[in-house]
């Protein structure tokens, strides 16, 4: 029998934006972090600690910290262990770039389920172009302390045009330094993307091959490393998430949750706000006729989701 969204009491996965300070400038970020993009109304560690203490009482089952750079954050190992000690599987997405051996062994001991490492490209060329600031070779030598540690390692890759020709290559990479998943799909229309969309943006031409080589590693690959796309665009995916809301909602550094990364509402405040009732408003308002109308002007117009923090309004 499956369960609805409406059946459960919390979110079985929530994904936290710790921070939208980054040490790179990425050409294609749809949170628009990099170096002093801190919000001016992050959560202090305080507050971060009690939305955690919240998040495991509810037992939310997974939680990932992205950014931004999550590592960046002094208080992120503080942050990492209350969530992991609390019985949460914490998943961290980074740029590979503070990944130490030191730190990877701190991971290890935490009981981290998984590092997501963004490689973007299978050179240090298409690497360091979309990555401003990024170290083709800092990131690879992270991923093999995690490995060397004994964490599960997944890759991330986002096209572009002067990547997206070294799609086979860059999963043979993953596999090659002992990553269990990959992910990729289209890259989207939002953020710092929309100001280097001419720099960045593969032709669409250039998407069946490109698909078309990952179902091939796909089936190379199977039993060994899962090799995950996703072939919707924006506006697919919304209109899918209009009908089918994923268990799962976001929270951004000052603490408010959004329902997805690509709308401009939120649902609640943790600063203030209890998580059950933030719950419950969330699955009230994707039945907003806001949302629905959002979706709509998105089809006709799709810069207006260049800045997702340009909130509309609170649902």
């Amino acid at each position: 029998m499956e369960t609805k969204t409406s059946d459960l009491s919390a979110p079985l996965y929530v994904a936290w934006q710790i921070t939208n300070e980054c040490n790179l400038s990425c050409l294609h970020c749809i949170e628009e972090s990099g170096p002093g993009k801190a919000f001016r109304d992050e959560l202090t560690t305080a507050e971060a600690l009690g939305v955690i203490d919240q998040l495991v009482a509810a037992e939310v089952p997974y939680v990932s910290f992205s950014g931004g750079e999550p590592m960046v954050r002094p208080d992120f190992f503080q942050l990492a262990e209350r969530i992991t000690r609390g019985g949460a599987g914490l998943k961290i997405e980074t740029n590979g770039h503070f990944l130490t051996k030191e730190n990877a062994k701190r991971f290890k001991d935490l009981g981290v389920k998984a590092v997501q490492v963004s490689l973007d490209g299978a050179s240090p060329a298409a690497f360091n172009k979309m990555r401003v600031n990024g170290r083709f070779d800092a990131a690879l030598d992270g991923i093999r302390n995690l490995r060397e540690a004994g964490v599960a390692v997944e890759i991330n890759f986002v096209p572009a045009k002067f990547n997206i020709h070294e799609i086979a290559q860059a999963v043979d990479l993953a596999h090659s330094l002992g990553a269990c998943s990959f992910y990729t799909g289209k890259i989207m229309y939002t953020g710092n993307a929309v100001r280097t969309w001419a720099v960045t943006a593969p032709d669409e031409s250039d998407y069946p091959r490109y698909f078309a080589a990952l179902k091939g590693k796909c089936d190379e690959y199977r039993g060994r490393m899962r090799v995950y796309y996703h072939e919707m665009g924006l506006l697919e995916e919304l209109r899918y998430r209009l009908l089918n809301p994923a268990a799962l909602f976001i929270i951004i550094p000052n603490g408010r949750v959004k329902l997805i990364n690509a709308l401009p509402f939120t649902c609640g405040d943790l600063r203030t706000d209890r998580l059950g009732a933030v719950w419950r408003n969330f699955q009230e308002a994707w039945k907003s006729p806001m949302v629905s109308a959002f979706i709509d002007r998105l089809a006709e117009d799709p810069s207006i989701v260049s800045r997702l923090h340009q909130l509309e309004a609170a649902l």
